[in-house]
C-alpha cells in the first residue's frame, strides 16, 4: 500500500464525528438529514494537507498538488479530491479520492467511476472511496455484488481502495479494505 493511501487513512481518522452528520430543522421546526458530503471533504482536506505539508513528507509529495472538487472534463468525471502532479497533464497521477456520506445513496455509479480512474487515459495509482456512515459488513456486500470489479483486469483492481467509516456504535469505526487482497486489511 503506498504511503499516500496511509497518510489518507491517518487524515480520514484526524476529521471530527461533527462531520459525519448533520440535522436540519425547517421552519415548521421538523427535523432532517442534510448532506455533509461537501463540509466532510472540506475538513479531509484540510486534514490530509496539514499531512503532506509536514517536512519529513517533502521527498514524497514533491510536485504534487492535492485538488479538491476538480473536474476531469476529457471523461466527464468530478472526483471530491485528487493528488497529481498539474491538472493539464498526466505524468504522475498519485490518487483520485471518492467520498460518500449519504448511507443510501445507490454506490453503483460511483464504483464505475473509480473503475475507469484506474484505465490507462487516466491511470491513477490509486483509487480510495471513503464511506461514512454505513455499516462494513453492510459495504463490503455492495463491493461484492458489484460484477464489474471482479471483471476488472487484476492489475487495475489491486489499486482501488475502501475506506468506511461505521458510525453506528458509540464510537466510529474504521475500516479499509483492497480489492488487491480481498480483504479487510485494517
Amino acid at each position: 500500500m503506498d504511503k499516500c493511501v496511509i497518510d489518507l487513512l491517518s487524515a480520514v481518522t484526524q476529521v471530527n464525528s461533527r462531520y459525519f452528520n448533520a440535522i436540519g430543522t425547517r421552519e415548521d421546526q421538523t427535523q432532517y438529514n442534510q448532506v455533509t458530503e461537501n463540509p466532510f471533504t472540506a475538513e479531509l482536506y484540510h486534514r490530509f494537507k496539514n499531512i503532506i505539508e509536514v517536512p519529513v513528507n517533502a521527498n514524497y509529495y514533491n510536485n504534487l498538488i492535492l485538488h479538491f472538487d476538480i473536474t476531469k472534463l476529457s471523461v466527464g468525471m468530478r472526483p471530491d479530491l485528487v493528488l497529481h502532479q498539474a491538472q493539464e497533464n498526466r505524468n504522475d497521477q498519485r490518487m483520485f479520492i471518492e467520498v460518500k456520506t449519504d448511507a443510501t445513496i445507490n454506490l453503483s455509479a460511483d464504483f464505475n467511476k473509480l473503475i475507469e480512474a484506474t484505465a490507462s487515459y487516466l491511470n491513477f495509482k490509486n483509487v480510495v472511496m471513503i464511506t461514512v456512515n454505513r455499516r462494513f459488513n453492510d459495504m463490503l456486500n455492495l463491493i461484492r455484488l458489484h460484477r464489474s470489479f471482479f471483471e476488472t483486469e487484476p492489475s487495475r483492481m489491486r489499486r482501488i481502495y475502501f475506506i468506511n467509516i461505521d458510525t453506528g456504535n458509540p464510537e466510529p469505526e474504521y475500516n479499509i479494505y483492497s480489492l488487491k487482497y480481498n480483504r479487510n486489511i485494517l
